[in-house]
């Protein structure tokens, strides 16, 4: 039995009937929902009725792939943003019938990795995804339908999602894959500051907005992530000429992408087929690496920090980087978090985290070249600060906002003036439970429960919700982001498609039916 999977009766096969094809509804249609559903047709042997529900026009887009900006790029080559866990080279089989880099010379870097605007990879979802919809060979089926799950209501012995609109879905199976929630303005902004004009809380969503602010404007951004990156990329190709500050707690940026490992980079200049599909999974699927795995290393913070350390000197010794071993611990936390002590999960994401993350979720070089020339220049600054108050401003300045911050190491407060505020310090997954509709009524309901770090929902090892009791109910399961705290890395596409590749055969076997041969 695989470690964190939870003992549970199992049903009688169902017979494939018109009357009793299994249903299976995703709440939610991004990356995650789209993906999860596309995955589900593949690898079934019989019919399914899936219904993908989610409020937006086009399933798949969700809030990282909406945007039309050119210089918003996925932030790791294609060959880990396939949909497919297990065919690694299924997106840049699509660049290639595609022409993208044809039309978008730039995405292609001396590597030979392929960075694709982020409005492309929507493309290459709604095209898997339409593909997937009708007249696969097992009669599995997916309707799009575009409203908003609010509840889950029990009547009888069946269980049915109700929406908005009004209608209840019924549902063998239910998966929650609502990603991140919205982000929002620290509370150290004062009440109101929202809607304040100057004040840009979500700037994914408000493209426009970014593109109107004056180009000689005092621009202050509030956090210096991947998110900060695209802002930054986007006010600079406007022609921004004002200053710009970047203020973040600790005052860290994104580090950039490596190079792809020789290998690779000598097929992708090559014959990419030359490499088997499930490399990417196969490495995820893998051992926990040696460094971590020791008997002297026992699942302790600590010890895991100092071996990763060790282990980076050691390659920076052999005349390598500190990837390797990173990214060795980066394709591994999803063995390794579950096992850590609730503790030291609350302490790695109250001290490491923020070092984390620079090193997890890194910047596109094109992005990182941009942003790069523009701190040279002195046109940016990245600054370490902590945030006191956002107040906005009367009289004279009428429009502008007055920040107060804490510069690192100091303990008097400074103030400053700017014109323009932009939020981008990233989703508040804390918050998520509270600010999703349907999670929250799960979670009033008792069918979920957050998990003992206190940033998501706690699901076992095959992705099914505990409830408040803490039993694992095989009908509900939490998929990608909102899973972060309790089975660890699932953000970034080739992560939330490898947990949906391993959790789909118990799934399969809760509908009585089968993953096919290879599968």
């Amino acid at each position: 039995m695989r470690a964190g999977r939870l003992p549970i009766q199992q049903p009688l096969p169902m017979p494939a009937t018109a009357a009793t094809i299994p249903r299976v509804v995703i709440v939610g249609g991004g990356f995650t929902g789209v993906c999860a559903a596309v995955q589900l047709v593949r690898r079934s042997t019989g019919p399914l009725a899936i219904t993908l529900v989610d409020p937006a026009e086009q399933p798949g887009r969700g809030m990282a792939y909406s945007t039309t900006d050119p210089d918003h790029r996925l932030n790791a080559p294609t060959f880990v943003h396939s949909m497919l866990a297990d065919d690694a080279w299924h997106l840049s089989r699509w660049c290639a019938q595609q022409r993208i880099v044809a039309a978008d010379p730039q995405a292609l870097r001396a590597d030979g990795g392929t960075y694709i605007r982020r409005s492309d990879f929507a493309r290459y979802l709604g095209d898997t995804w339409q593909a997937h919809r009708q007249g696969w060979p097992s009669g599995a089926t997916i309707t799009s339908l575009r409203d908003t799950a609010l509840g889950l209501s029990t009547a009888g012995a069946g269980r049915a999602v109700r929406t908005a609109s009004g209608r209840d879905l019924p549902a063998d199976q239910l998966l929650v894959a609502t990603g991140h929630p919205a982000p929002r303005l620290p509370a150290a902004f004062a009440t109101g500051l929202a809607a304040h004009p100057a004040v840009i809380e979500n700037p994914l969503a408000h493209p426009q907005r970014l593109q109107a602010i004056p180009a000689d404007a005092r621009v202050l951004l509030l956090g210096s992530g991947l998110t900060a990156l695209d802002v930054l990329s986007t006010l600079l190709r406007c022609g921004h000429r004002g200053p710009i500050d970047v203020v973040s707690r600790h005052g860290l940026r994104p580090r950039p992408q490596g190079p792809p490992p020789v290998a690779i980079q000598q097929a992708l200049r090559g014959d990419p087929a030359s490499l088997p599909p499930g490399l990417v999974l196969a490495r995820l699927n893998g051992p926990v690496p040696a460094f971590l795995a020791a008997p002297a290393v026992s699942p302790d913070l600590r010890l895991w920090l100092r071996a990763l350390r060790a282990q980076a000197r050691q390659a920076q010794a052999a005349g390598g980087t500190w990837y390797t071993a990173f990214d060795d611990l980066r394709d591994a936390v999803w063995q390794l978090w579950p096992t850590l002590p609730p503790a030291h999960k609350r302490r790695f994401l109250r001290l490491l985290r923020p070092w984390y993350d620079v090193h997890r979720y890194r910047s596109a070089p094109q992005n990182e070249d941009i942003v790069r020339a523009a701190v040279a220049d002195g046109r940016i600054r990245f600054r370490a600060a902590r945030l006191q108050a956002v107040e906005a401003v009367a009289g004279p300045a009428s429009g502008a906002l007055a920040v107060r911050m804490t510069p690192r190491g100091d303990t008097a407060p400074t103030l400053q003036h700017v014109d323009a505020l932009i939020n981008c310090t990233g989703q508040d997954a804390a918050a998520g439970i509270a600010l999703n509709p349907f999670l929250a009524a799960l979670a009033r309901a008792g069918w979920v429960r957050r998990d003992p770090s206190g940033i998501g929902i706690e699901v076992d090892a095959d992705c099914r919700a505990l409830a408040a009791s803490g039993v694992a109910q095989p009908w509900l399961r939490v998929l990608g982001p909102p899973t972060l705290g309790s089975r660890g890395d699932a953000v970034g596409a080739m992560f939330i498609a490898a947990q949906i590749h391993r959790m789909l055969p118990d799934l399969l076997a809760q509908l009585g039916l089968a993953s096919p041969p290879g599968a």
